[in-house]
């Protein structure tokens, strides 16, 4: 059975997003009208758990990937934020389609294990998240 997004967005606040900011992230994305202040924080606020994070350098669609699987990823990634905001997508697919949002974008492979924060281009930083 495929992991739902609730489960993902649960599951990577209380994974990666630091204590003080849990409740305001959970309320915030659960809200049609208020989710849109959480994911423009992806843009350029960094409120991840540092100590989970990982710089990685902004490549193709596929070399993300290929580190993601090295991780544990599978074939699929569920995006919070970005153009495909809320959708399950093939992992390369998820992937280049946030390459190419101008909007921040995580895509969350598995659920409070491991995800990539790609943030808004330029500057475009790409973050391997893992817990």
């Amino acid at each position: 059975m495929p992991v739902t997004g609730p489960t993902h967005e649960t599951a990577f606040i209380a994974a990666f997003v630091v204590p003080e900011k849990r409740e305001r992230y959970e309320e915030f994305l659960g809200k049609p009208k208020r989710r849109h202040e959480i994911l423009g924080r992806f843009n350029h606020f960094f409120d991840f758990i540092p100590a989970r994070c990982r710089q990685v350098e902004r490549d193709s669609a596929e070399a993300l990937a290929s580190i993601l699987r090295s991780h544990g990823a599978k074939d699929i990634g569920y995006v919070i934020g970005g153009d495909n905001d809320g959708e399950t997508l093939p992992l390369n697919d998820a992937i280049h389609n946030s390459l190419g949002s101008p909007c921040g974008a995580v895509v969350s492979c598995v659920p409070g294990k491991l995800a990539l924060l790609l943030q808004e281009f330029p500057p475009g930083d790409v973050f391997l998240l893992e817990a």
